[in-house]
């Protein structure tokens, strides 16, 4: 037996004993609903499937979005961090007894408010 015929029979012989492959049926009408669920995530539907039941199985919320909620979650994150970032420059400079121009920190929080109702506005 060559090397490549050995290792092909290896990885089939342990594929074999470290995995198991679950089958069951489904109605149309719920593969339908599971395809178009995943076809909104951008996955296949058996993807889908298997990260259901792991999810189920360690018993943690599933984590499926579609990209214009990630894409939301994301501009909440840069907003967010923004502000944060501000709050920390403004308590830093307040620390070493810095001036801060408030018609800057008004306008930043203006920036932010702005920002943060557009993106309520796509919600």
């Amino acid at each position: 037996m060559n090397r490549t015929e050995y290792l092909k029979n290896y990885k089939h012989y342990h594929y074999e004993r470290t995995r198991k492959i679950v089958t069951f049926p489904l109605l149309t009408e719920d593969f339908e609903a599971l395809k178009i669920r995943a076809d909104a995530l951008d996955m296949k539907a058996t993807k889908l499937a298997k990260e259901v039941v792991l999810n189920f199985i360690e018993n943690s919320p599933n984590q499926f979005m579609t990209k214009e909620q990630w894409e939301l979650v994301q501009s909440y994150i840069r907003i967010s961090r923004g502000i944060a970032n501000n709050i920390n420059q403004i308590a830093y400079k307040a620390n070493i007894g810095e001036f801060i121009d408030v018609n800057i920190l008004i306008s930043a929080l203006k920036k932010y408010e702005d920002e943060f109702r557009l993106l309520i506005a796509k919600l």
